[in-house]
This record gives structure tokens, C-alpha cells and sequence, in this order.
């Protein structure tokens, strides 16, 4: 797969009536001689002859070797004084309008003789040239005179864009790859078509990729044998051994201080061969190898010793540096444990906790664990961090182990947080977890972790009242009080007072910012907690674009419990502005990430959501097996989120065409949304019951809290309402389609489309019938936005939408009257009332006879 523009280049050139041709230049691997052959198929098919032509330093010892098969078999019928002329002859063929096509792969490669003989048909226009060559490599003077000259058009054939590496990923493993891996193979291939393949296939065979819960996941050590090995071996084969030092060394500690390299006699060779890159990092210079995949393969075939050496060589050489800054310290730390040499617990204790900042818990665990060793204080500080970690990686089984029963005054209060959260997060034990924060209940810290299990037992005032207090104590530990944020956040925006919610996030990332060295993973929490803040405000622009950019640093990271927070707000994102495409994907991806590692127990909610996506795009087997799995995850779901798993729960009945049974179960969702004060999403719950039916009793209600909440969303679900509600009049349909605008102008696609649907319905009523058409064609319109999912009309089951003769065939068969009578009453054939029910099938958005007459009795 190629980009437009290099498409393009080849169209142009098999059009330009100058007969110019076209060199194609780039790296190894990146796709050159593909697209040449893709240039080659052009020209046949638009009448050219093709000759094809394969350069190689072989055939490059024999003058004209290359294109020795052009010239005559028996030299005395050539003209001995001009060969070239023969060959322009032959290449001409019976059209001298249309000269043949001489495709030249690696053109850099051709002998002097077959290059001046390229050059002297490009020159006479006696072919239409195409040719490759290899960026960085010399070509003969008559190859280059090609573009020099202006004979032929030289194109760079740039890598692949992530956007295309990621599709050919996807038809390579034929399914969803999850957002740490496309960001590894990105990485690793770098836009190379080749190294991408081999990737692909080595971390296969390997097991570094392999599929879990149904999504291609990456669990890492990549294999450096088979072809992919041999690539790389090549690209290294020039290598003198100090060389090979060098290279050795930067694949072990990239991206290295340039300083740590300077006096390596090989460096300026594997520079000159370009197997390295230098880059700025401030004052700094960095070095990194050119090829990511280099590093890759050349850490997998090292051996353990030479592998330890080397790491002890560059631990020695930083040592010997100021060592500034923070990542000397992290560098120093991993390099000492790498090598098996004893670790200061000194410099791996605030290695660690570098390591944890950024989210790379599995190399934190690895500090960390080498600094439980060293003498008190530092053992047991970091035991207490290591408990934490394994947490956050969901393990919390483990890291309740490491927590002392009887800790000193000094470590009371993080092992009671360390152990309280293990207990109701990780185990789901929430007496336990409580009874584990009495012993320090005095302190002020303590409340930012009662707050967030208040948080998330459904007890949103209690929350709030909790938080907000502790985010103004200025004593504190930063970590602590950003927790506090978090809870108030979240609280705040389910209590329905987003702006409130915004202001404590801000001053919340306020404080993360100028405390850095304090924060350990508070920080990343609270951006997940405005995100979901946007959300419930309805910004569900603005909450999109922070859920991708969150879920993007997440993944770049890898961090199998954080990308799976991101993916389940993108797919909750998703599912209210009715992409639930891009909803089902993610939370796919969230609950198969989940599976690996959720130290928050969010995987029973992303399971409810997906089953609430799958069931609005009329995957019903599917959306039953997700809630089953939901209603019986371990541990289970947070309180917090019941309201959500009854509404999703009423989403599946009323795909299923149980309208009464949905509309029980909105209004459901919504009674214990109230009681727990989440009144953002009683808003949603309510409108999705008015949709069921139950629009009389909700408008109202919808009403008071579209003036306490203050959110456009929120109003806009309550004209659809009171839209739905009124009389079916020329009136409400008007407002049924004014309000299908303004949640289109929200990016609520989806309520859009049903608002649009039901100004439909309603102006059909009225017997404003093109009225009706325009807002139908406006629903599909929308429903096409959110790619074509047809929820309209399941939601809805729209039967104005059916032809006369559809409706009448419809209304016997949902009264039970069989195929075979329908078409006797009707003077039809059986195959013509088939064919009508299965269009009103689709236009009503549902499967089969049974669901009919409630989607019919609906619209009486």
C-alpha cells in the first residue's frame, strides 16, 4: 500500500506526452522495487511493453550485463559499431508513438556500460524510463544524469504513515490490535514495508504478539532469528569488531549521552555507515540508532554475559559524569540491575520512583525490588513502594504481602492507603478496606482515600465533602491531595456541576505541574478524571479530543492497566456521540487490557458499556454474552456504576424490540442514579427511557434538571422529551427537529438522528409527508456519521418509514398470519411478500416475526 502522491507520479508519468520518465528513491525495504512492478502493471495495462530489468552487483562485472538480454543472440547481425542502436530499435516494437516501458530495478547497481545505455534511450526518448535506486548509495554518472539532466522525475519514496502501517497490521493478523502494540510495531518498522513483515511474522512465531480476549496484544522479547535476523545482520555485515561495540552498546542504552561514546574508536565508522543518529536533547546531544528494529534484534541475540559487560561499561562511564539529571539517575539504576551488579538503594529508590512517573511500572518493579535489599530506612520505603506498584498492576494480592502488620509510626499511614486500596480495589473487600483506614483515620491524608471509595460506592455528596477540604491542605504530600482532586472531580461532575468539576481539575493539574517530584500516578488519574468531567458536562468534543490524546501517551507508554482507563472513555465517549464503532472497538480493547491488568476492577463496567454498544448496533448475541460476563465479573462492579450497567441492560431490551421491559429499565437506572446524586446521568437514563415510551413521564423531570445541571446536552435531551411527549402535532415536530440541530451542533450524532427520526414520525402523522421525507433523509444523514449503525430506526422502529404495501404485509405478519396465506390474501407470490418483510425488517431496524408488533404497536 502506497501513498496517493506516489500513485499519482506514476499516473503522470505514463501521461506525459514529453515521454519523461521517473526514479524512484529510498532506503532499503521501504517499497521501491513494489512500486516499481505497481508502475510496470500501469504501463501494461494503459499498452505499453514492459522490460524488466533486475541490476545487481553480479551482473554489474560483466559490461552490459544487465541488459544482456536485450542485445542480439548472434553478434553478427548487430551493427558492431552501435549496439545501442539495435537496442533503441527493438524497445521502439511497432508503435513509435508508444515506446516500451524499461523498468530498471536498483539502478544504482548497473555497470557503467548498461548506464550509459539507460541514459541513451532516456536521451532519444526510445523507452519510457522507470528506475530505483537506493538513497545514500552512489549511483553511475549516467543513472544520475537521469534527474541531473531532467530526463526523468525523481521521487523520494518516503515510509509508510502510521495511518497504513496500522492497516497492514491489521489484514496481517486479520483483527483489532490494541493501541501499545500498533504503537511498538510503528516504532520498530518505522514506515519500512519490509521490517514491518518481518515484525510482524517474528513476533508472532515468537509469541511477542499473540492475541488475548479477542485483541492482538504485546507482551514483548521480540526473536532475532529467521529472515528478520538476517536483515539486520547484513545491514551490520560491514562492521569491524569496534564497531560492533558501539552498536552493542547504543541497542543496550538508547538513546545514550553522546559523551558516554566519544572516545569509542568505532563511532565515526558506524556513523559514517549510518547505522546511528544524533539528536539534540536541550544541551545535550543523544545517540540512537537509525533503525528502531536494530536495537530490537541486537538486545534479543545478545548473549547474557556479553550482554552484562556491556551494561557494567556504560554503568562505569556514567559514574564518572556530574550526573544532573534525573534520567542519569533512572540510567544508572537500570544499568547496575541489568548487569547484576550490587545497586546502591540510594540511587535505585529515586530510580524507581522516576520509573513509576512515567508509568513504566514493570521497570519500576524491577528498581524497586533491588532497593528492598538495602539497610532502614530505604528497604522498607521501598518494600511500601513496591506494594504500590504491584498494585497498580493489579496484583494487589501481592502487594498486600509485602505490607507489615505492625509498621512504625513513620510508615502507618501509607501502609493502612497501601493496604486499604489492595482490599476495595483490587479484591473488591470493602469492610476490610475500610476497617484498614481506622488505626490513622486521625489523619488528614486518609481522606482523599475515603473520599475516592466514597466516590466509587455511589455516595457522591459524601465524596465531595470529603475531597475538598483535603485539596486546600497545603501540608499534604502532592500525591495525596491530587487524589483528593480526582474524587472531587468525579463527584462533582456526577452531582450534576460540571464547571465546578473543571475548576478543581484545573487547580488540581495546576499543582501536579509545579510539584513534579512529588507526584507519583495522581497525576495521570486526574486527567482521566476531567476527560470524564467533559463528558458528563456534554463538551463531548472537547472530552473526544483529551480521551484520544490521553489514550495516545497512554499507550506510547504501554502500561496495560492505564491504556485500558483511556480505551473504556473513549468507548463511553463514543457511545453517547453515537460512534459505536469506534465505542465497540474500544471497549473491546479495554476489557481484553483489563483482563491483563485492572487495578481499579473497571473491567465489569467496560464489559456493561460494550454490551450497551453491541446491543444499539443490533449485535444481540453479543451484547448478552458481555452483560452476562459484566453481571458476573470478579471483582465485581463498583456501585458507582450500577445506574450504568441497568441503563445498558435497558438498551439490550429495547434492542431486542421490548419497549415496555426498556423503558422499565431506563426509568430504573434513573431512580438509582438520583439516589446515589448522580443526576448527570438520571438526565441520560430519563431520556433514554422517554425514546422507549415512557416520555410523558420523564419530560418534566428532564425539565428541572436541564435548569440545575445548565448543560446544552442536557437541554437538548429534554426538547427531544417534551417533543416526544406532546401530541404528535406539526408543533412537536418542528421541535423534535430543532432539536435534533442542536444536538448535531453537541456532536451527539446519534440523539440527533433520533430526534430527526422522531420529527419524521411526527410530521408523517400530521400528513406533512415531504416534511417527513426531508428529516427521514436528515436521520439517515446522521446515521451515516456515526457510520451507518441503523440505531435510528432500531430505537425507534420507525414505521412511517415503510411503503404502504410493506406496512400492510408487516401489520399480518406481526397478527401471525404465515408467509404463504399473506400471499394468498394479497394475490402475491410467497418470494414477494418475503422480500417486502425483509425490507421492512431493515428499514424497523430488527430481526424477524417476533419483534413486529411491539415495534408496530409502538407507533399506533
Amino acid at each position: 500500500m502506497r501513498s496517493t502522491a506516489d500513485l499519482r507520479a506514476i499516473e503522470s508519468t505514463l501521461q506525459d506526452p514529453t515521454g519523461r520518465g521517473l526514479v524512484l528513491s529510498g532506503p532499503p525495504g521501504v517499497g521501491r522495487s513494489r512500486l516499481l512492478r505497481a508502475a510496470a502493471s500501469a504501463a501494461r495495462s494503459a499498452g505499453y511493453p514492459v522490460e524488466l530489468i533486475s541490476a545487481t552487483h553480479a551482473a554489474a562485472s560483466v559490461p552490459l550485463g544487465a541488459l544482456a538480454h536485450l542485445l542480439p543472440d548472434d553478434p553478427a547481425e548487430a551493427p558492431r559499431w552501435h549496439p545501442f542502436r539495435l537496442v533503441a530499435q527493438r524497445l521502439r516494437g511497432p508503435d513509435a508513438n508508444r515506446p516500451a516501458m524499461l523498468a530498471v530495478d536498483d539502478a544504482h547497481a548497473l555497470d557503467d556500460a548498461s548506464a550509459a545505455l539507460v541514459h541513451h534511450l532516456a536521451v532519444h526518448r526510445a523507452a519510457l524510463v522507470v528506475a530505483t535506486v537506493r538513497e545514500g548509495t552512489p549511483a553511475p554518472d549516467a543513472v544520475a544524469a537521469l534527474w541531473k539532466d531532467e530526463l526523468a522525475r525523481r521521487v523520494d519514496v518516503r515510509p509508510l504513515p502510521d495511518e497504513t502501517v496500522d492497516e497492514l497490521v491489521r489484514h496481517a493478523v486479520d483483527g483489532e490490535v490494541c493501541g501499545p502494540a500498533r504503537i511498538v510495531l510503528r516504532r520498530l518498522a518505522a514506515g519500512n514495508p519490509r521490517y514491518l513483515r518481518e515484525v510482524v511474522c517474528s513476533a508472532r512465531a515468537g509469541g511477542a504478539l499473540r492475541i488475548e480476549g479477542g485483541i492482538w496484544q504485546w507482551y514483548g522479547g521480540l526473536c532475532g532469528d529467521g529472515y528478520l535476523g538476517e536483515l539486520v545482520a547484513e545491514r551490520l555485515r560491514g562492521c569491524d569488531p569496534a564497531g560492533r561495540v558501539v552498536v552493542e552498546q547504543v541497542a543496550l542504552g538508547e538513546p545514550l549521552p553522546l559523551a558516554l561514546l566519544e572516545n569509542d574508536p568505532g563511532l565515526v565508522e558506524v556513523e559514517r555507515a549510518g547505522l546511528l543518529t544524533v539528536v539534540s536533547d536541550g544541551r545535550r546531544s543523544m545517540v540512537r540508532l537509525a533503525e528502531p528494529v536494530h536495537g530490537e534484534v541486537l538486545r534479543a541475540g545478545l548473549g547474557p554475559v556479553r550482554a552484562r559487560a556491556a551494561y557494567r561499561t556504560l554503568a562505569a562511564r556514567l559514574s564518572a559524569t556530574p550526573m544532573r539529571r534525573d534520567e542519569d539517575l533512572l540510567r544508572m539504576a537500570t544499568w547496575q540491575v541489568a548487569a547484576g551488579t550490587p545497586t546502591d538503594p540510594v540511587v535505585a529508590l529515586p530510580a524507581a520512583r522516576a520509573a513509576v512517573r512515567r508509568f513504566d511500572l514493570d521497570l519500576a518493579e524491577r528498581l524497586a525490588r533491588a532497593a528492598v535489599t538495602g539497610p532502614y530506612p530505604e528497604g522498607v520505603t521501598a518494600a511500601l513502594l513496591l506494594a504500590e506498584i504491584l498494585r497498580w498492576q493489579g496484583r494487589a494480592r501481592e502487594s498486600l504481602a509485602l505490607l507489615p502488620d505492625r509498621p512504625g509510626d513513620a510508615d502507618s499511614l501509607r501502609v493502612a492507603v497501601g493496604r486499604a486500596g489492595a482490599l476495595y480495589w483490587g479484591l473488591g473487600r470493602r469492610a476490610e478496606a475500610l476497617a484498614a483506614l481506622r488505626p490513622v483515620a486521625v489523619h488528614p491524608g486518609t481522606a482523599s482515600v475515603r473520599a475516592m471509595m466514597l466516590l466509587f460506592d455511589g455516595r457522591c455528596q459524601e465524596a465531595l465533602d470529603t475531597a475538598r477540604p483535603v485539596c486546600e491542605i497545603e501540608q499534604l504530600p502532592a500525591d495525596l491531595r491530587l487524589w483528593a482532586h480526582t474524587a472531587a472531580v468525579l463527584a462533582a461532575a456526577n452531582l450534576g456541576h460540571p464547571d465546578l468539576a473543571l475548576r478543581l481539575a484545573e487547580r488540581g493539574l495546576d499543582l501536579a505541574a509545579t510539584a513534579t517530584d512529588q507526584v507519583l500516578l495522581g497525576a495521570a488519574h486526574l486527567h482521566v478524571a476531567r476527560t470524564g468531567a467533559l463528558l458528563l458536562a456534554g463538551r463531548l468534543g472537547p472530552a473526544r479530543s483529551a480521551a484520544d490524546e490521553g489514550y495516545r501517551r497512554a499507550a506510547e507508554v504501554g502500561e496495560p492497566g492505564l491504556v485500558a482507563s483511556w480505551a473504556g472513555l473513549r468507548g463511553v465517549i463514543g457511545q453517547v456521540r453515537g460512534d459505536l464503532v469506534a465505542a465497540a472497538s474500544a471497549l473491546r480493547e479495554a476489557v481484553a487490557l483489563g483482563e491483563r491488568s485492572d487495578p481499579v476492577g473497571l473491567c465489569g463496567y467496560h464489559l456493561a458499556v460494550l454490551a450497551g454498544v453491541l446491543a444499539q448496533s443490533g449485535e444481540l448475541d453479543r451484547a448478552g454474552a458481555a452483560l452476562a460476563a459484566a453481571d458476573a465479573a470478579a471483582p465485581p462492579v463498583h456501585p458507582l456504576y450500577a445506574p450504568q450497567i441497568e441503563l445498558n441492560r435497558a438498551r439490550l431490551a429495547a434492542a431486542a424490540g421490548e419497549l415496555t421491559p426498556a423503558a422499565r429499565g431506563a426509568l430504573r437506572a434513573a431512580a438509582m442514579a438520583a439516589e446515589a446524586g448522580q443526576h448527570c446521568l438520571e438526565a441520560f437514563a430519563l431520556y433514554d427511557a422517554a425514546r422507549y415510551g415512557a416520555a410523558g413521564q420523564v419530560a418534566g423531570r428532564l425539565d428541572e434538571l436541564a435548569g440545575a445541571i445548565g448543560t446544552e446536552l442536557v437541554a437538548g435531551y429534554a426538547d427531544v422529551a417534551r417533543g416526544l411527549a406532546g401530541s404528535w402535532s406539526v408543533e412537536d415536530a418542528a421541535a423534535l427537529e430543532d432539536a435534533a440541530a442542536r444536538l448535531e451542533r453537541l456532536d451527539a450524532l446519534l440523539a440527533a438522528a433520533h430526534a430527526a427520526m422522531a420529527a419524521s414520525r411526527a410530521y408523517g402523522r400530521a400528513g406533512r409527508h415531504r416534511d417527513a421525507s426531508r428529516t427521514r433523509d436528515l436521520a439517515l444523514t446522521l446515521d451515516l456519521r456515526c457510520r451507518g449503525t441503523g440505531a435510528p430506526w432500531r430505537a425507534v422502529g420507525d414505521a412511517t418509514a415503510l411503503t404502504p404495501r410493506e406496512h400492510e404485509i408487516a401489520l399480518l405478519a406481526a397478527d401471525r398470519v404465515s408467509s404463504g396465506d399473506i400471499a394468498l390474501r394479497l394475490s402475491l407470490s410467497v418470494r414477494t411478500v418475503n422480500n417486502h418483510l425483509h425490507r421492512a425488517y431493515v428499514k424497523l431496524g430488527i430481526s424477524g416475526r417476533a419483534q413486529l408488533a411491539a415495534v408496530l404497536r409502538q407507533q399506533r
